[in-house]
Parts: structure tokens; C-alpha cells; sequence
């Protein structure tokens, strides 16, 4: 359930190791636990144990590792999360009250439930509204995070997505959707031979145990260097021209229950198995297009809002009275330099393309309706719905779709590094039980 899982959001409030004088003579009082120190941060024992509560309540135990190894990965999920959170701070990335707010109202409606059923649901699993709060923000807050430091290491060019466009349309086999899980083996950049024969030695453990039978996701939970290993490794559904390409070929003809590894990368060694694949069938695409003209008045310092708005008007009463044309309207007082002198006129275009006010206004006309005027970003314009048609949409959307597949599919691979980069660029200290023996 959405629900459920939005609990494993990790806790990262950071409160501190306090020892409390009671007198010259007692004892210190040890009042938290330091379970990791992260730069100038600190991952406490109890941000573990309420992790691992969470995480036991809303999991299937079945899929789960015993207690020591879990709580290794959810310190190793913490040190993850404060890294970027610490990013975000530098980056001076925020995110607002009003975002958050937004956020959970989209949660409780997703999840058939008012925000007061929300509050009592939390309530029965014993978390605060204020707590749930801040873990929304903090996820939010990681998200942006990540965005906005990876889409800046993206570069896609257009022989890219017209060469994954022609591929999807020549070869509609390759057109095909995956759920699988993964695990990842990280491995050091400067790893030495024997680090790398430990992990692919590591792998091929987790492989033949896989292909025995053996729970993936309580395999995941216990060995993945992933961001998803608390979460069984499973990736959800990707279409094939989305994954890393070291992956693609691999899992192109694949068939369900297949476990595939390892396949070796920049961050590691990684093993998949595929849960499910569905042939995605050839669709149609259309688009609509309007053809329209207008008038532009722009304000400025002697031109109001009120002053644009009363000449357009103005107009209108002239055109609809037919006093004047809206193209020789268009031609005398448009401010518009690249239409003017066409009578307005903007051509076919799909509604996309224009200032939010001017399409919300343009798409509530109907033929040969003139608008009353309307604000954009530009200014006050007068608008002509002339016609209406719907063309073949079927290649521009490929080519759109081409291009959020290569997107996802660089900045998966992207992100892997960039966080491994994090880590090794981070003072990094693990305490108290989570410490590797």
C-alpha cells in the first residue's frame, strides 16, 4: 500500500550525544547515542531504532534480514541521505511549507482518505502528524537535491533521441516494459584486485542463491549497496530503453524469473532478476492544433493595466461591430512585431506552445469566437480562435518519449556515481552497533 511505504521515510532529525552533569560527584547521564557521524553531523542510535521499528511494522518479515544486518543498511541509508541533505543546504535548495502541505494532500488522496483520517492513521502506528511532516519535507528535500545536482550532468543530443526514436519504431519488439529488482556490489574506484574478486566472489554468492529459490528482496535487504535495498530492490516497471544500456541487452529477451549477473559498472557489480515483462502495444498518437491571431498591447510605465485593457476592449466593440477587421486591428495596434503584419495571424500550433494565460484563454473559445481581453506574461491580448484540427501525433510523441527515456536512463546511471562520489569525498565514522566488526 502507497501508504505503507511512505512510513520507511527515513528519519534524519539530528539531536545530539548530551552527557548531564548531576553533581561534582555523579556521573555523566548518557541521554543519546551516536550511531554515525557524517561531516559535521551526526546519525543517532535512536534515528536507527525508529527506522528499524518502521521498517519491521510495514515489511513482510520474510523479506527482511535479521536485526544486526538490517540495522548495517538503514545506517548505510542514513550516511546516504544526510550526504544529500547536507548538499541541499549548500545548494541553498528549500522547499516550502505550502509544498509540503500540498505533498500530503496528495498522499491522503491517493489513499482514498481525508488529511483527519491520515492524522489517525498515523496516530494507530504511533507517529505524529508533525514528525510525518518532517519526513515528507526531508524526502522532498532529497529529491530536489538529487535533481538538481544530477540533470546538470546530463547532456542528450538530438541524434541521441532520433536514433531511439527510428529504433522503437523499426523494432516495436524492443518496445517492452520490465519489473525487476536489483542489487548492487559497490566497488571503490580505486579498488584493488582483491576488492574486486571479493565482490564478484560476493555476487555470484547472491546469484546462485537467487537461482535456488532464495528470497531477492531479503537478499537485497541484506547485501545491496542501492538506494533501494530497504525496499527489496525492486525497481517497480521500467521500459527497456530506459535502463543503464548494460543492462538493456541483457534483459531484452529475458523471460520472468530470470536472474541475470553480474554485470560490472563504473559503482559496482549488479544483479537483477526479472519479476514480469508486458509487450507495450502500437498506439496511435493524436494531437490538437488551433490556428489563431491576436492583438498585443504590452504594458510599461504610462500603459497600465487598466489602460490595455480598456483600448482592447475598445477594439473588440469595433471588430464585433464591424467598424474594422481584427486583421486590420491586429495590423494598426499590435505590439506583436512578428505578427502584426500577417493580421495577427499565429498559424497552426499545438496549444503547448503558448504563456499559460494565453492558452487557458485560447482553449475556451470556439470557432471564430473573439476573447475578451486577456493577460499573459506579455501582456493584454485580444484572441481569434480561427479553426481547430487534430493531426497525427504518433512520431512527435516518440521523439518525446525517446528523449525522457534517455533522461532517466543517464541520470540512473549518473546518480549512482554522483552519490558514490559524495561518500567518497565525506568524513565518514560509524559507531556503537553499527559498526562493522
Amino acid at each position: 500500500m502507497k501508504l505503507l511505504k511512505l512510513f520507511i521515510a527515513l528519519n534524519l532529525s539530528v539531536n545530539l550525544m548530551l552527557f548531564t552533569p548531576l553533581s561534582a560527584n555523579a556521573a555523566p547521564k548518557v541521554v543519546e547515542q551516536v550511531a554515525a557521524v557524517v561531516n559535521n553531523n551526526v546519525i543517532l542510535e535512536s534515528d536507527v531504532s525508529d527506522m528499524l521499528k518502521t521498517i519491521k511494522a510495514s515489511s513482510d518479515p520474510s523479506s527482511l534480514p535479521n536485526d544486526k544486518i538490517l540495522r548495517q543498511q538503514i545506517i548505510d541509508r542514513l550516511i546516504i541521505e544526510k550526504l544529500i541533505l547536507q548538499r541541499a543546504a549548500i545548494a541553498k535548495i528549500t522547499i516550502s511549507e505550502d509544498q509540503v502541505t500540498a505533498a500530503i494532500e496528495n498522499i491522503a488522496d491517493e489513499n482514498g482518505m481525508t488529511i483527519d483520517e491520515l492524522r489517525s492513521r498515523l496516530s494507530t502506528m504511533g507517529m505524529s502528524y508533525s514528525t510525518y511532516r518532517d519526513r515528507i519535507h526531508n524526502d522532498m528535500l532529497i529529491e530536489q537535491a538529487r535533481l538538481h545536482e544530477v540533470r546538470n550532468r546530463i547532456q542528450i543530443s538530438d541524434r541521441e533521441v532520433e536514433n531511439l526514436s527510428k529504433t522503437m519504431a523499426s523494432q516495436p519488439t524492443r518496445n517492452i516494459d520490465v519489473k525487476i529488482s536489483h542489487i548492487l556490489i559497490a566497488i571503490p574506484e580505486t579498488a584493488s584486485k582483491q576488492q574486486i574478486d571479493n565482490a564478484t566472489n560476493k555476487a555470484i554468492d547472491i546469484i546462485n542463491r537467487a537461482k535456488k529459490g532464495e528470497n531477492f528482496a531479503k537478499l537485497a535487504a541484506s547485501f545491496s549497496n542501492d538506494d533501494l535495498a530497504l525496499k527489496g530492490g525492486a525497481m517497480g516497471w521500467k521500459k527497456i530503453n530506459e535502463l543503464p544500456t548494460i543492462f538493456e541487452e541483457r534483459l531484452i529477451r529475458a523471460p520472468k524469473g530470470s536472474v541475470i549477473g553480474p554485470i560490472r559498472s563504473g559503482v559496482g557489480l549488479h544483479v537483477l532478476k526479472v519479476d514480469d515483462t508486458r509487450a507495450e502495444a502500437p498506439q496511435k498518437i493524436t494531437l490538437q492544433e488551433v490556428n489563431a491571431r491576436h492583438i498585443l498591447i504590452k504594458t510599461n510605465v504610462l500603459v497600465t493595466d487598466q489602460i490595455a485593457k480598456q483600448k482592447l476592449n475598445d477594439l473588440r466593440k469595433a471588430i464585433i461591430s464591424g467598424a474594422t477587421t481584427f486583421a486590420a486591428a491586429a495590423k494598426a495596434n499590435s505590439e506583436d512585431t512578428g505578427s502584426k503584419d500577417s493580421g495577427g495571424n499565429l498559424g497552426w500550433n499545438r496549444p503547448e506552445i503558448y504563456d499559460n494565460g494565453f492558452r487557458i484563454g485560447l482553449l475556451k473559445l470556439k470557432k471564430g469566437e473573439i476573447s475578451q481581453p486577456i493577460k499573459s506574461s506579455y501582456g493584454w491580448h485580444l484572441i481569434q480562435l480561427i479553426d481547430t484540427r487534430q493531426t497525427d501525433g504518433t512520431n512527435l510523441a516518440k521523439k518525446d518519449q525517446a528523449y525522457r527515456l534517455i533522461f532517466n536512463r543517464k541520470f540512473a546511471e549518473e546518480a549512482q556515481v554522483w552519490v558514490q562520489e559524495l561518500k567518497g569525498d565525506a568524513y565518514i565514522k560509524i559507531t556503537g552497533e553499527g559498526k562493522n566488526e
